[in-house]
């Protein structure tokens, strides 16, 4: 048995009929699996995966980023407000910051569900738990250090994650 590697590069899912012409035209050849370069591991080919394969697109990922970080810098004034101000005294930034972050995790968790082995539904999970968290920081206890330890320690180190899954 003889096997042969072909690359066929894919931007979006509107050149699907292309790649697969491309792959009709292999002759005599038979091809057994799809990958993309992030993606490590192959998965068989068919048309349903290379669909999928391509809803992965780069612009997706690029939207997800942008809005990770987003959260990431209102995370970082917050951070900054917090130095100078009383957190009862931002409440309302901090539901603000919450709010993002809640709906932030809400596209997440339609990513998440769309992709299982992308590592996101962990991330999203621990995030939920660290909202919880902030929020006792915050309204409960009114303890401006344990917010910001919160927000620097716990809640930044699981965005961070979530923008190297996504490509950053």
């Amino acid at each position: 048995m003889e096997f042969s590697r072909h690359t066929i590069p894919v931007k979006n899912q509107k050149e699907a009929p292309q790649v697969l012409q491309t792959i009709s035209g292999l002759k005599n050849l038979v091809v057994v699996n799809v990958a993309s370069s992030i993606e490590p591991n192959p998965v068989l080919f068919s048309e349903e995966n290379l669909r999928a394969l391509l809803a992965d697109a780069p612009e997706y990922k690029k939207l997800m980023r942008d809005k990770i970080d987003q959260v990431a810098r209102a995370l970082l004034s917050l951070r900054a407000a917090l130095r100078t101000s009383y957190v009862a005294d931002m409440a309302g930034q901090v539901r603000d910051f919450v709010r993002q972050l809640d709906q932030t995790l809400l596209m997440l968790k339609c990513y998440a569900l769309q992709n299982a082995q992308s590592g996101v539904a962990e991330n999203v999970q621990k995030l939920q738990v660290l909202i919880g968290q902030l929020a006792a920081s915050s309204f409960m206890h009114g303890d401006n250090v344990r917010c910001m330890d919160d927000l620097q320690y716990e809640i930044l180190p699981a965005l961070k994650a979530l923008l190297r899954v996504f490509g950053k």
